[in-house]
């Protein structure tokens, strides 16, 4: 074997090149058709001296040998790849010339296979603690759901808020948070296994511990008998995560609330069970000193305040109160904002005594999310029309969709009124869908998009990284872009694992053929970051802000130079 033979192989395809070389069914070259320049003139130099044995290792010639015979054999080209003893990974097609010539073409698909299994990382498992994520346990929950209905068993969930987290946001450097974060799901891990060692524990086999958000902390028990089971599970949890966590400075002291839901007087399926067991996660927190709390005993009071809300917010709908802000996805390159994004404005009254996120919670729940979101459609696309009026042809509009409206009877229907009464081109429209929403929703999920692109509109997938959706949605050509998510943005300023993440969500992108889209870029660094590793959109508060219609048209009225001056002169945009 000519290991220099070899090299300049390995040379050539580290540069990005493809090898393509015209050989003989024997293995023999005949001629080099694309090479580097050195393995080039070794041919023209000594053209014997150069064959498929010396080109590749030993263990992956007999399958060349093998493949060339079949082709010339068939009189058909054939394609494979192999894995190689360095461990890369190269893609061979072979096709038949004439009676005893053969092209074989070969690239290394090393990198694309890292990027691809990154991808497959980010989808299902927390970077920083190593632990599953949301998506993962969503899954897993639904299948522990699926058992016990057949076999009318119960099951738990358990949710568990780390607090006083951020007392030391200012001592603590971002990695020694992520530190912090990995030894508590480090401890989790432990007094599971512990217990699912003991004779007594029978009912916390196969237990499920996630990290279902930044300070929060999932564990589905299969099967139990009773509450008291989980509770017991729970208690132990909460005191270990109690114990001062030691770092290599300091000693940070951590507080834990936990919130139990019950499988099936709590919910029968994965989301009632997961908000339910958050709702009594969330009275734990807010009741002082108290650990543990059970969904059962603050239901009726959540009941009533989600009827007041739900009331508020209708009577808003009614009254026509609510209002849309819009916030543009900005081209680095060239300055220009592409999309501009509608972002619904709740009534002061409502926001006065809620937070935001409850009130998008009893929305969803109880069903007037479908109304307020045809609400904000209609109005984005009247708002396109006027900016159409006013010369600008170029920019889009995006909206947003829930679950509840993703499935709702007549959204297609809707949504097609809404643009031919508007004069609105469906290309023109952006609807983005959460990650979570298409993984949870996977089925219904398929048909909704296919509908959607068959009107012609073009389908982001929001959040991405934060959930899992099906690669069959990219493959069938249904999505045209993602927005990576704001946390793993956040994260450049902090640490490696954003870059890399960014940089494998990146290189998925660009060999799906769709656009990539960094939300919540805050700082020139991380704008810095994105655009050295080939990010080309961006949104976020360091190139424009949440506006309101007026001074949306004042923005795309200025050049981009202006815009970037307006925000403090940003390179490059």
């Amino acid at each position: 074997m000519n290991a220099p033979h070899t090299d300049a192989v390995e040379t050539h395809q580290e540069a990005g090149g493809s090898l393509i070389l015209t050989v003989t069914k024997s293995g023999a070259i005949s001629s080099v058709v694309e090479a580097r320049q050195e393995l080039r003139q070794q041919f023209e130099d000594d053209p014997e001296s150069i064959s498929v044995d010396g080109l590749w290792r030993e263990e992956c010639v007999d399958r060349i040998r093998a493949s060339l015979r079949r082709a010339l054999r068939n009189r058909t080209s054939c394609a494979f790849e192999m894995e190689c003893a360095d461990g890369a990974t190269e893609e061979f097609i072979v096709v038949p010339r004439g009676a005893d010539r053969l092209l074989m073409i070969v690239r290394d698909l090393t990198e694309q296979k890292r990027a691809h299994e990154q991808a497959h990382r980010l989808a299902y498992t927390d970077d920083v603690t190593g632990l599953p994520n949301r998506v993962y346990l969503f899954d897993e929950l639904r299948k522990v759901i699926e058992v016990q209905r057949l076999k009318e068993g119960r099951s738990a969930v358990i949710c568990i808020h780390v607090g006083h987290f951020d007392d030391y946001g200012y001592a603590l450097s971002a990695g020694q948070q992520d530190e912090v974060l990995a030894q508590l799901a480090s401890r989790m891990r432990r007094q599971l296994r512990k217990t699912n060692q003991s004779e007594t524990a029978d009912f916390e086999r196969f237990s499920i511990v996630s990290r279902s958000d930044y300070r929060q902390f999932c564990v589905v028990l299969p099967s139990i008998e009773t509450g008291e089971d989980a509770e017991a599970v729970a208690e132990r949890l909460v005191d270990a995560l109690r114990l001062p966590i030691n770092l290599r400075t300091r000693s940070v002291n951590i507080n834990a609330s936990s919130g139990i839901s019950l499988y099936p007087q709590d919910g029968t399926d994965a989301v009632s069970l997961f908000e339910n067991a958050i709702a009594a996660m969330e009275d734990a927190r807010c009741e002082s000193g108290a650990a543990i709390k059970f969904h059962s005993g603050t239901v009726r009071l959540r009941s009533l305040q989600r009827s007041d809300l739900e009331a508020e917010l209708k009577a808003a709908l009614d009254n026509g109160d609510y209002d849309l802000n819009y916030l543009p996805t900005v081209d680095i390159e060239s300055g220009v904002p592409r999309t501009m994004e509608a972002l619904l404005r709740w009534p002061d009254t409502v926001l006065g005594s809620q937070p935001t996120r409850k009130i998008v919670r009893v929305a969803e729940r109880t069903g007037i999310i479908v109304p307020i979101g045809r609400w904000v459609l209609r109005h984005a696309c009247e708002q396109l029309r006027r900016w159409r009026d006013e010369g600008h042809a170029d920019v889009r509009v995006a909206v947003n969709m829930s679950a509840q409206e993703m499935v709702s009877d007549g959204m297609i229907e809707s949504l097609q009124q809404a643009l031919s009464e508007t004069g609105v081109d469906p290309a023109d429209l952006d609807v983005e869908l959460k990650e979570s929403l298409l993984a949870r929703e996977a089925l219904k999920g398929f048909d909704v998009c296919k509908r959607l692109r068959d009107l012609g509109v073009r389908l982001v997938v929001d959040d991405f990284g934060a959930g899992s959706c099906s690669l069959a949605h990219f493959a069938q050509g249904r999505i045209e872009a993602i927005k990576i998510d704001r946390s793993i943005v956040e994260g450049l300023d902090k640490n490696e694992h954003s870059v890399a993440t960014i940089a494998a969500a990146l290189a998925m992108a660009e060999q799906l053929g769709i656009d990539a889209i960094a939300e919540g870029v805050e700082t020139e660094n991380q704008l810095e970051i994105l655009q050295a590793h080939g990010c080309r959109y961006v949104q976020g508060f360091l190139l424009g802000e949440p506006m309101d219609a007026n001074a949306a048209l004042e923005y795309l009225n200025t050049d981009s130079a202006g815009r970037a001056r307006a925000k403090g002169g940003i390179d490059g945009v």
